[in-house]
């Protein structure tokens, strides 16, 4: 009995939170390409796209081919290498809270937010995130 209504509040739990499945993650990845800071994209995603895309709670990674358009060219001092690189970000209108840590920097617009990743090797992912319940803003 404890069994069925353990399966039955999971069920109820799913069935009412159908939007979970619309939040998504876009994955880039940039690579340094000389001494004054300039970073190239390059494909991170499967099949040799661009981008990567995960969708909801699924684990498993899609091809994103499209090209995020950027209002905002970026200069970091990127933490393993200590030269400066500049990233191409797409933020949306208005202030966002910035979290800096070790080998990351967060700016979040409520439930949405844009993460940049520093990697040992000079390169850096960057990472768009609706939060859950909402597609990419600019899809």
């Amino acid at each position: 009995m404890l069994q069925h209504l353990r399966l039955l509040a999971l069920v109820g739990i799913v069935g009412a939170a159908p939007s979970i499945a619309n939040a998504e993650q876009v994955r880039y990845r940039f690579v340094p390409t000389d001494a004054c800071g300039t970073m190239k994209q390059v494909p991170a995603g499967p099949e040799g796209t661009l981008g990567e895309l995960r969708r909801g709670l699924g684990a498993r990674a899609l091809p994103y081919p499209f090209v995020i358009r950027a209002n905002h060219m970026v200069t970091f001092r990127h933490p393993f290498t200590g030269k400066n690189v500049n990233i191409p970000l797409r933020l949306p209108n208005g202030e966002p809270r910035m979290e800096t840590r070790a080998d990351r920097i967060i700016y979040t617009h409520g439930d949405y937010f844009v993460e940049v990743r520093f990697h040992a090797d000079g390169s850096a992912d960057l990472l768009y995130n609706s939060g859950f319940g909402r597609p990419l803003p600019f899809n």
